[in-house]
């Protein structure tokens, strides 16, 4: 496949600190990496502590300003396009799930606003329970606080919250690292199903090459700069 039809792709993509607090300069702390993902294709980042995977993954996103090169999404140059149309089917899911919610809000109010933002004119309480069906999660669970769940619902609803939204490409940092091993299996099965039914694109951050090796059908490894 040519990368031309490549749901996401990166060319010469480098990302770096600003440091000095008068004489400002940069600090190169990733790349430069060039790689392409295609539909229904899972890439793996690999690559010690410090070797900038989590900084490549937001530039990706452009979820951090600090970068260069060219990043491009379903063949549009992210740099050169408003991103407001596309950016709902090009999600993140964190190592840390529960900065999703906010501890003051039911899960279903952050799931409902999640829609209103994205743009969805297709019934709410539908999707809400579609993605609560896939991410094997009680609908009533959605009715509660983020701190009266476990840490697994917790990341699977905010799993839902992404998927819901039918996204092209989804950049998974490290999702079931803070997780014990049974709710492992459950986050990793629920994303792959997913990628079964709808033919998603992504790129997994992982240090477990064991994870990298059962998702992925290919890994690109990380040096570290220091």
């Amino acid at each position: 496949m040519s990368e031309h039809s490549a749901v996401i792709e990166a060319r010469d993509l480098r990302v770096y600190y600003e440091e000095g607090a008068f004489l400002r300069r940069r600090r190169w702390v990733a790349g430069p990496i060039s790689f392409h993902v295609h539909e229904n294709e899972f890439v793996g980042l690999a690559g010690p502590s410090g070797s900038g995977k989590t900084s490549l993954g937001k530039a990706l996103l452009n979820l951090i300003p600090t970068w260069e090169g060219d990043v491009y999404w379903m063949g549009r140059n992210i740099r050169q396009t408003s991103l407001r149309v596309l950016r709902s089917r090009f999600g993140w899911i964190s190592q840390e799930p529960t900065l999703v919610f906010n501890p003051r809000r039911r899960i279903i109010d952050t799931l409902r606003e999640t829609l209103m933002v994205g743009g969805s004119a297709k019934c709410h309480q539908r999707q809400i329970a579609h993605a609560c069906d896939l991410m094997n999660l009680d609908p009533a669970l959605a009715g509660r606080y983020p701190f009266e769940l476990s840490a697994g619902q917790v990341q699977r609803f905010a799993l839902a919250r992404v998927l819901m939204l039918e996204p092209k490409f989804l950049l998974l940092d490290e999702p079931t690292s803070s997780l014990d091993p049974m709710n492992q299996a459950q986050i990793l099965d629920r994303v792959l199903e997913w990628r079964r039914r709808y033919g998603l694109a992504a790129v997994v951050i992982a240090h477990s090459h064991r994870l990298l090796t059962r998702m992925c059908d290919r890994i690109l490894t990380l040096e570290n700069r220091a």
